[in-house]
């Protein structure tokens, strides 16, 4: 009999295998294109099109609702994130299962990492919130003490270097059922995930095998989103 792990990454997986040109395969083009380019010299044309793959993911993983910030305005606002994204003193996020021995520096060098794109966002939303034309969008997501959705900066970090998953409303229920953690927290959430693999490293290794190309917290990612979505709609289909 198959463990809960390994049955709720196969059941995501299949879900979105088995329609052609599903949304949720945007994840895969994102991440796949900044892990070609991420030891490249980066030109005009390559930078376009990573801002171009981030904007189309984070619209097709649901982060352009109609009240979001950055609906606002083009994929060109991602420059400064993808700049920072690609910068070599990263390097060791993108591959996190390679250094588990740099525990610690990883750790620290997520916070630098997290912290800055979210710096990043809020320069897009105040240009927003401070520009007289956008009257349509809700006052509550342009409110100057409103912090930034760590569901948007943990999905813009799972599409390009894979290093978190996305702390949505599915996968904070997932953990919670496992009493890992209520909320995501900067400063913990990333040393969290690595506690969880290695507690469970064979399974997980197993489908980090099976599933190539896929990083080992995407695969976290799909375990825990489907363990909320099921205890949220008992069962239903994806």
């Amino acid at each position: 009999m198959k463990n809960n792990i390994t049955k709720n990454v196969e059941r995501f997986y299949n879900s979105i295998d088995s329609i052609s040109n599903h949304r949720y395969k945007s994840w895969e083009h994102c991440y796949d294109f900044f892990k070609k380019i991420k030891d490249e010299k980066i030109d005009n044309e390559k930078l376009e099109l990573a801002k171009l793959h981030l904007a189309f993911y984070l619209a097709s993983w649901g982060m352009y609702r109609g009240s979001s910030f950055i609906l606002q305005k083009d994929y060109t606002i991602f420059k400064k994130i993808v700049q920072e994204i690609l910068k070599k003193k990263y390097s060791l996020l993108w591959d996190v299962e390679s250094n588990l021995n740099k525990k610690e520096e990883m750790n620290k060098l997520f916070i630098v990492l997290y912290n800055q794109i979210e710096n990043d966002l809020k320069e897009i939303k105040n240009s927003v919130k401070l520009h007289p034309d956008f009257k349509g969008v809700k006052k509550r997501y342009l409110n100057e003490r409103e912090k930034i959705s760590e569901t948007l900066t943990t999905k813009i970090l799972l599409g390009t270097i894979g290093c978190i998953p996305a702390y949505d409303r599915f996968f904070i229920f997932g953990l919670g059922k496992e009493k890992i953690q209520k909320k995501f927290n900067p400063k913990k959430s990333f040393s969290l995930m690595i506690d969880f693999y290695l507690k469970n490293k064979k399974e997980l290794d197993t489908l980090r095998n099976k599933f190539k190309g896929y990083p080992l917290m995407k695969i976290l990612d799909m375990y825990f989103w489907i363990a909320g979505y099921e205890s949220l709609s008992q069962g239903k289909e994806i």
